[in-house]
């Protein structure tokens, strides 16, 4: 495997086990239930499906981004804006188990918190690396 397909699928990992943490400390404090404005829930859902759609688009922004011609940095490189534009799917998939924790923490007990969760699962679990680029492979830009 791939060394940095390990490291991706490493940190795969480490973003599923935050999001079972979440769960777990929810388990554990067990907060009380109490009704939680409407509109509030609905602001967390819309939330939570703008931070899984800016996911997949942020992603293939970051990863078609142009090279500058005098940039030399480690992350414009296509390796880099690889790496990157994945680091940023999983941020924003535990994003929105985070919008879930936070509204089950306020106390609301709707079906919208276990979705929540399962979305942000799901994101993570289902997610697939792609082909890594070579290090010396141009995003088509013409300087």
């Amino acid at each position: 495997m791939n060394p940095i397909i390990r490291v991706v699928r490493t940190m795969q990992v480490a973003f599923i086990a935050s999001v079972l943490l979440f769960l777990y400390v929810l388990h554990v404090i067990h907060p009380a239930l109490h009704s939680v404005n409407p509109a509030m829930e609905w602001s967390f859902l819309l939330c939570a499906i703008g931070s899984a759609l800016s996911g997949f688009i942020l992603q293939r922004v970051v990863m078609n981004a142009p090279n500058r011609p005098g940039s030399a940095t480690q992350s414009s490189t296509p390796r880099g804006q690889w790496f990157t534009g994945h680091v940023i799917r999983f941020a924003t998939a535990e994003s929105i188990a985070l919008l879930g924790f936070v509204l089950r923490m306020m106390g609301s007990s709707s079906i919208l918190v276990p979705l929540l969760f399962a979305m942000s699962l799901l994101l993570l679990l289902f997610w697939q690396p792609g082909p890594v680029p070579t290090q010396n492979e141009s995003n088509g830009f013409v300087g």
